[in-house]
């Protein structure tokens, strides 16, 4: 560590905290952002499905979405990004709601199109099976991405832009001391940490006795609490309400040797069944509805394939019917009630950039500049409002609920 004082502190070091690291740095802010495990073995960005879209209902959420489609773009070698498009396939209850989104969407310059149930199976002949579809948007624009690459590349460029990153820390208090500091009070620890220690110190009260560390204070103008699904433990430490869930999501990778899905991008069946190709094999997710809230990260492997994922792809596509699990894995969304993420100020010299409801990778650059231009302007950026988001949505009423949410 170089300083003993930063201009902000972010903590969690994840898709979203170190796209907010490089945001600040852009701003000639001097970031240091904090994790437990930099590695990231336990985080969303790194068991993520790969997909970027902003074909979304509400308008917050496809403006975010669309400048960070437009910066990837940019870097699209780099991280791995490949507009392909989402292909989304609705029933006859959602078509209609789809069809009152077009206008918005497009007036924030998301090009989508629509197709009819006859038109998906010409564009994608493996899709065989037309039973309810009622209609088929497609957004070139949209695409896949390498989660891992990105947050690597958030954070090579903060770095050259002075931006600093501090692994193993463990917060156990928070004060707002006299003048314009925050302090930090901090365990870190010593040497590398099993999977079992990080989860009970992400979900529980402490390192235990059997971790080996020192204790260190950290002091800044300013605090950002970005640790996704584990960002209770900080909103408690500051006495902030937390309004997420930790929801399991789980996807598996198969093999179907007689179909290649690499011309397409990613697809989403009425069922809520999404897949893309992935290399040789075929990733497939689905979210049951009856999956209970909590730190479960168990793949039921196997199972869950034969259970969710082979009828409905089966369902939609005859070429499937040999499908072979391989493998897959299980990570967490923190999803809000109205499964928008929060963003904002949420309390004097505290922001918070966390609970993406699963949108983070897609959303990470326009949520990062759009915070980092309040933090360092005290407004957010015109073209990128993100007041929408801000917690006190949920006191107010004005919720900014998302329903094109897998």
């Amino acid at each position: 560590m170089g300083r003993e004082r930063y201009d902000v502190i972010v903590i969690g070091a994840g898709v979203i905290g170190s796209a907010l690291a490089m945001a600040l740095a852009e701003r000639r802010k001097r970031p240091l952002v904090v994790d437990i495990d930099l590695s990231g073995r336990l985080s969303s960005s790194e068991k993520n499905a790969g997909g970027v879209r902003a074909t979304w209902w509400q308008p917050v959420n496809i403006a975010l979405c669309r400048a960070s489609i437009r910066y990837y773009e940019t870097v699209a070698s780099e991280v791995t990004f490949r507009q392909k498009g989402y292909l989304w396939l609705y029933d006859a209850e959602a078509w209609p709601k789809a069809l009152d989104h077009l206008e918005v969407q497009r007036s924030l310059d998301h090009p989508i199109e629509t197709l009819s149930a006859g038109e998906v199976h010409a564009r994608v002949p493996e899709i065989d099976r037309l039973e309810g579809i009622a209609g088929a948007t497609f957004s070139p624009r949209d695409g896949l991405i390498n989660p891992n690459l990105l947050k690597n590349h958030y954070r090579e460029r903060s770095r050259t832009l002075g931006a600093e990153y501090l692994d193993g820390v463990y917060i156990y208090a928070i004060q707002a001391e006299p003048g314009s500091q925050v302090k930090l009070e901090c365990w870190r620890a010593e040497g590398p940490l099993s999977d079992s220690s990080l989860m009970r110190m992400m979900t529980q009260d402490g390192p235990g006795e059997a971790e080996t560390g020192h204790l260190m204070d950290l002091r800044a103008d300013a605090v950002v609490i970005a640790g996704g699904a584990w960002s209770s433990r900080v909103l408690e430490l500051l006495g902030l309400r937390d309004f997420s869930e930790p929801i399991r999501r789980q996807i598996s990778v198969v093999d179907n040797r007689d179909t290649n899905l690499a011309a397409y991008g990613m697809i989403v069946d009425t069922s809520g069944l999404y897949f893309h190709n992935e290399g040789p094999h075929i990733l497939a997710g689905y979210s049951p509805p009856e999956e209970p809230p909590g730190y479960h990260f168990k793949y039921d492997g196997e199972r869950f394939f034969q259970d969710e994922i082979w009828p409905r792809m089966y369902a939609r596509m005859t070429c499937c019917e040999r499908l072979r699990h391989v493998t897959g894995w299980a990570g967490l969304y923190s999803v809000t009630p109205d499964r928008s993420a929060i963003v904002g100020r949420a309390a004097p010299r505290v922001y918070e950039a966390h609970s993406f409801s699963g949108r983070g990778v897609m959303q990470s650059y326009g949520a990062a500049q759009a915070l980092a231009g309040l933090i360092a302007d005290g407004r957010y950026p015109d073209s990128l409002d993100a007041g929408a988001l801000s917690r006190e949505r949920f006191a107010s009423g004005r919720m900014v609920r998302e329903e094109l949410h897998i």
